[in-house]
Order: C-alpha cells, then sequence, then structure tokens
C-alpha cells in the first residue's frame, strides 16, 4: 500500500495543514510535560480538527474536490 498526498490542491493543503496541527499540538504537550505545566482535562480533543483536517483530504468519501481516479 502506497501513501501518496491527494493531488488536487484543496485536498492537498487539508492535509497538510492537518499534519502539521498535529504535530504542534503533539509538540506543545511535549513541551508542556518537560516544564511540569498541567494540561486542560481534555486536551487529547484538541487533535480532532486536525485529524478532521488530514481525514477531509485523504479519504475520498469527505474530499472536498473528488480526485481522478
Amino acid at each position: 500500500m502506497k501513501i501518496a498526498l491527494p493531488k488536487r490542491w484543496i485536498n492537498r493543503t487539508l492535509v497538510l495543514l492537518g499534519l502539521f496541527g498535529v504535530v504542534f499540538q503533539l509538540t506543545a504537550a511535549v513541551y508542556a510535560w518537560w516544564h511540569g505545566i498541567s494540561l486542560q482535562a481534555g486536551w487529547l480533543l484538541t487533535l480532532a480538527a486536525p485529524l478532521l483536517c488530514v481525514a477531509s483530504g485523504a479519504i475520498p468519501a469527505l474530499q472536498l474536490q473528488k480526485e481522478a481516479q
């Protein structure tokens, strides 16, 4: 199974922004843990938005611009 970015620019942008958001959220969590800062109780829910962006760009049923087969 080969993983590749979508070809349409909107789908590709959604995937890239979502991946950036996931990396940013995890980096912020590690930073807070390292410095002993307590996180809010539902901090894992903040990953929902970037993961939804990734899903909207990568899953064909959720794509805004349908990819050519």
